[in-house]
């Protein structure tokens, strides 16, 4: 909401307490009419005043008009996503496109799966992105989660050029797969290595054998 919606709001409520604290005053005769009448008399009699009343008068009601009848600009995330407008036009995000971007996100990083997402722009325009996971059970919950929220802000800005305040995580699960290492991935490959090159010498050592027969 921009300064002068703010203000014209500030005002109008201003005046209606006022109002309404006078009008039971008067209805449970704690105040006397005439509070109502020596202000309006006042402002008719003084040149001044009459004129600063009916200067702010026109201001508020042409802002009361454009609050009805005219919706501020801004960054809207509604049913077809997030509208970005500046004066050369509008560019449109879906929502399908900020939640596959998500999805592509979770996929490079080790641990994360059945990744789900929802993009959520508040009433002050700040982005945030809730994110529901399933974690492999031999990753640290709070390692997964952490370079989900970083990868996901540069991933956003970078891409979409969109500032996220927040990145929610929920882990949803523990999922019963494992997440093989590189250790992993050498060790047998060194076993089947050594195995290899053992092969290797027995073969020598049987032909050297052999050859020693024959003579």
């Amino acid at each position: 909401m921009k300064f002068l919606e703010r203000f014209a709001l500030t005002i109008f409520s201003i005046i209606i307490l006022i109002l309404s604290v006078a009008v039971l005053g008067i209805m449970f005769n704690l105040v006397e009419a005439t509070i109502l009448t020596k202000p309006i008399y006042f402002v008719m009699e003084n040149i001044y005043a009459f004129r600063t009343t009916l200067v702010v008068i026109a201001i508020l009601i042409l802002l009361a008009i454009k609050g009805i009848f005219f919706k501020s600009k801004r960054e809207n995330l509604g049913k077809d996503g997030i509208v970005l407008e500046n004066a050369s036009g509008k560019l449109v995000i879906s929502r399908e496109s900020l939640e596959n971007l998500v999805a592509s996100v979770a996929k490079e990083i080790p641990g994360a799966e059945a990744v789900s997402s929802r993009t959520i722009l508040d009433k002050d325009r700040n982005l945030k992105v809730y994110v529901t996971t399933t974690v492999a059970r031999d990753m640290m919950l709070k390692e997964v989660s952490t370079t989900l929220q970083d990868k996901i802000k540069e991933a956003m800005k970078e891409t979409a050029d969109l500032d996220v305040k927040e990145v929610n995580i929920r882990i949803k699960n523990i999922s019963s797969k494992r997440v093989k290492s590189k250790a992993k991935k050498e060790v047998p490959a060194k076993i089947e290595a050594e195995e290899t090159k053992e092969e290797v010498v027995n073969t020598e050592v049987n032909e050297e054998e052999k050859t020693e027969g024959e003579e």
